[in-house]
């Protein structure tokens, strides 16, 4: 039985939060692609090695607001917001995760601009 979702989405954030580029790689099919507002990011090697070498800002927190999992298991979508070390909210996000066979195989992001910032 392959893991659904939610957990694999839970694992995903907690790979970025603490830098385990390893674990994110393990988690990704080799064709994963992201999908947002300014770029698209194909293959799972590509994405790893923006999130490890070209992110903006690497010492951040992805703090969770909910998780809404797809009576099928393969598809959840994550509400919340990315802070930076001092806490500070950097914007609001939505993701949407397929998995297929254990792996994520998708993801949209839409992000909005804190109103804090």
């Amino acid at each position: 039985m392959h893991p659904d979702a939610t957990y694999l989405a839970r694992q995903y954030y907690t790979a970025l939060d603490h830098h385990g580029y390893d674990m994110l790689r393990n988690l990704l099919e080799p064709g994963f692609v992201q999908h947002r507002g300014d770029m698209t990011l194909s293959g799972r090697e590509e994405f790893v090695s923006f999130m490890r070498d070209d992110r903006p800002q690497k010492d951040t927190r992805h703090v969770i607001e909910r998780y809404i999992q797809s009576k099928s298991d393969d598809e959840i979508v994550v509400r919340g917001h990315l802070e930076d070390r001092d806490g500070d909210e950097l914007f609001v996000f939505l993701d949407r995760f397929r998995a297929r066979d254990g792996k994520l195989s998708e993801l949209k992001t839409f992000v909005k601009s804190s109103t804090a910032n």
